[in-house]
């Protein structure tokens, strides 16, 4: 008899695998044993061909030129099948994967042998570094492949199993928790004093899984997890403590700071540059909350302050020091909640909205879409440059702040050199910049 699986994995980075350009990044594979029955093809080969097909557009441009447009392909992977675990038993196989490991591609090497897990995609039979796809060294057993031939003799029964465990920066591994699973049967578990659980001998089927937590204590909602015969599901629990810190930052005439970024760290290292723990932003009424946050000692530090107010400092450490040597230690203790952690601020700082037109080689308006960047000339650290697009006409409108030096250039876009004359200028209340040149044309098109 023919045994047929179903590979159950999380790839949260699928479509990457078919064209979008960001580093490569997995919630999976689960054990082994999670393959369950079902009609996915696996099975064992040797590359004997690998063929890249390019991805290749053509993107036109804002002054209606055209540009070629090199993406991420996908590479042609011709097996030589020796043993087959899954789907149709043939003596070649064909499987895609994507041309580049930030989007998840498989690295095969021709002549070199593998276990092949496959999905479905458009027909096509896919492969990628998210699963559980392995290059078979000679004479290494593989876990997979030696469960996968030993699944037909394995005793019934399936098993659910995992850990409860606490973030590493909370001081503790574990807190004692009851597990309950229920489904085609019902069971109750106590994890182990590593914080690890499992049951055995299930029957198969769906099972809705829930950790229940002393007081102070929050973890995910309950899972589902589905356990074929002789099969089994991993079922992690991530607890955190409640401990919150929370306030509002607001200027000296009491408006709120909005989008104001926060950070939380961890005070055991002053001498030096804390750890960053967490970060959060305000909300419209300038307030802020750090939810979950381990016991310990902390300090609270508002980030590049200097983008929003007069304050010009990049960093402003609780309740008003430029320093961490002279912040204020916020002790936490498990489940604790701290109030009132407020900052109080410089004024906020106006921009000016500053009105530039663009203009192309022969005097005519610029096409939409062109970028504008405005560059503060001896900058603080932390000061921020802006960016506005042109409009139908060729204006942008650049919203700067008054009293400061800025250089503004212009480009096709920000993957382009710039391509104007530029402008320099200090900025004050009601002025408009004038008009920004492009003088090479062809430097924009680079």
């Amino acid at each position: 008899m023919r045994v047929v699986f179903k590979v159950l994995f999380l790839i949260s980075s699928f479509q990457l695998a078919l064209g979008v350009g960001h580093a490569c990044s997995c919630g999976g594979p689960g054990p082994v044993c999670s393959i369950q029955l079902g009609t996915s093809s696996i099975f064992r080969g040797t590359v004997i061909e690998r063929t890249l097909i390019e991805n290749v557009q053509m993107m036109k441009q804002p002054d209606g030129t055209s540009r070629r447009v090199v993406g991420n392909g996908k590479f042609v992977v011709r097996f030589a099948v020796q043993e087959t675990f899954s789907g149709e038993a043939n003596s070649e196989a064909v499987v895609y994967t994507a041309q580049q490991s930030a989007a998840c591609g498989f690295p095969f090497a021709v002549g070199r042998e593998y276990v092949v897990f496959t999905y479905q995609h458009e027909g096509e039979l896919w492969t990628s570094h998210c699963t559980r796809t392995t290059l078979l060294e000679p004479g290494v057993e593989n876990a997979a492949v030696v469960w996968m031939r030993n699944w037909s003799k394995a005793p019934s029964g399936s098993e659910i199993f995992g850990s409860v465990l606490l973030p590493p920066d909370s001081g503790r591994t574990t807190v004692p928790a009851t597990v309950r699973l229920d489904g085609p049967e019902r069971r109750d578990v106590v994890t182990d004093e590593e914080g690890k659980y499992s049951v055995k001998h299930l029957r198969a089927g769906e099972y809705t899984v829930s950790a229940q937590l002393p007081d102070g204590f929050a973890t995910q909602p309950p899972f589902k997890a589905i356990v074929a015969d002789k099969g089994c599901a991993g079922v992690n629990w991530w607890v955190t403590y409640e401990g919150r810190v929370r306030g509002r930052v607001s200027d000296v005439d009491r408006r709120p700071v909005v989008d104001q970024r926060l950070e939380l760290k961890r005070s055991e290292s002053l001498a030096g540059t804390p750890r960053v723990s967490v970060s959060t932003t305000t909300l419209v009424d300038g307030s802020y909350e750090f939810e979950h946050v381990s016991p310990g000692e902390y300090v609270v530090a508002v980030r590049s302050a200097g983008a929003l107010t007069e304050e010009g400092a990049s960093t402003i450490y609780y309740p008003h020091s430029n320093t961490v040597e002279e912040a204020q230690i916020i002790k936490l203790g498990a489940s604790a909640t701290a109030d009132q952690v407020n900052f109080v601020l410089a004024r906020l700082r106006t921009t000016v909205p500053v009105v530039v037109r663009v203009v192309m080689p022969d005097g005519s308006a610029a096409p939409a879409g062109m970028e504008l960047f405005a560059f503060p000339n001896n900058s603080k650290p932390g000061e921020p440059w802006r960016s506005a697009i042109t409009d139908s006409t060729g204006v942008a409108t650049l919203p700067l702040f008054a009293g400061k030096d800025y250089w503004i250039s212009v480009t096709l876009d920000r993957n382009h050199p710039m391509c104007g004359n530029g402008l320099r200028m200090v900025v004050s209340e009601g002025m408009e910049a004038g008009v920004l040149s492009i003088t090479n044309l062809e430097a924009c098109r680079r």
